[in-house]
């Protein structure tokens, strides 16, 4: 029995104990650690699996002699690439004095990191409970977004407005954006809502127009409930769109043609099988474990 401790952002890593729980139970053992600096019992464990969490831990684990592996999402790739070249440098070294094993969640953060020097492979962190649910559409034309209030212009909230202010015969339901003020009639704001299915049934369209961006849950989410999706990033049966134009065009073109995205839906299905996932997991730690 494979032994391994997580350790990292809270709702990634849950997820992943659960998925491997449920998929790899007499093969995997994961446990997960939230103050790992502290654990007396490291030397238990086979490898330790690091979600996001602050690269300098690495050199505090050193002394164990236990295989790493650092799971890279979208927040800590856009922090690396934009690092000061020195700080950049220290990270990098880091990553190879110890050889860590590099994965990304999904391929272009595996190309951002390699246009840096950081060589990883592709293993999704996902939500192992897809609805795959295809719900009617709403009567009315309605648009989903999701922009945090302390991070409104990274997920381009006014652009959000602005789109808004020029469709007024569609309704935007923005969350986690309680506190936003508009006199927009057709922009209803929530705060931070745990379960948000019912938004997906009563949206036609999830709008998401970041700055960078991993592999959303959120964008997941909608497809395997066969609504669109707008996203700044190439993905399979999404529309991309990087400014208000695109996305303007993208709305109004599907606002005329309201459809079911059955085949986002399928392709969700297909290739984010969280029981493959977490078989291409167990075939990865032994070949690591092999190596060492």
């Amino acid at each position: 029995m494979i032994k391994i401790l997580l350790h990292g952002e809270k709702h990634h890593v849950n997820l992943f104990k659960y998925q491997i729980d449920m998929y790899c139970a007499g093969k995997l053992i994961c446990e997960v650690c939230d103050d790992i600096e502290n654990a007396d019992k490291l030397k238990k464990f086979d490898i330790v699996h690091l979600v996001s969490s602050p690269l300098p831990l690495i050199r505090k684990l050193a002394k164990y002699k236990l295989p790493v592996i650092y799971h890279w999402i979208g927040t800590d790739v856009y922090r690396i690439i934009n690092d000061h070249f020195i700080k950049r440098w220290f990270k990098k070294i880091l990553i190879s004095y110890y050889n860590v094993h590099n994965l990304v969640v999904v391929d272009w953060l595996n190309e951002e990191l390699k246009q840096i020097g950081i060589y990883s492979e592709i293993l999704p962190l996902i939500n192992p409970e897809f609805t795959d649910n295809c719900a009617k559409l709403p009567e009315k034309f309605s648009v989903l977004c999701y922009v945090p209030e302390n991070r409104w212009d990274f997920y381009n909230g006014n652009l959000i407005l602005d789109l808004a202010g020029k469709l007024p015969d569609i309704d935007f339901n923005i969350l986690a954006a309680d506190s936003i003020n508009t006199k927009l009639k057709n922009v209803y704001t929530y705060g931070l809502i745990n379960n948000i299915e019912s938004f997906y049934k009563n949206s036609n369209v999830l709008l998401r127009i970041t700055t960078h961006d991993g592999l959303s849950k959120m964008v997941l989410e909608a497809l395997s409930n066969c609504r669109h999706v707008i996203w700044t990033q190439r993905f399979p049966f999404c529309h991309h769109a990087q400014n208000f134009d695109e996305c303007l065009t993208t709305l109004q073109s599907l606002k005329l043609n309201p459809s079911l995205n059955k085949e986002g839906m399928d392709y969700i299905e297909s290739n984010y099988n969280p029981e493959k996932i977490s078989g291409d997991y167990l075939i990865m730690i032994r070949k690591i474990l092999n190596r060492q």
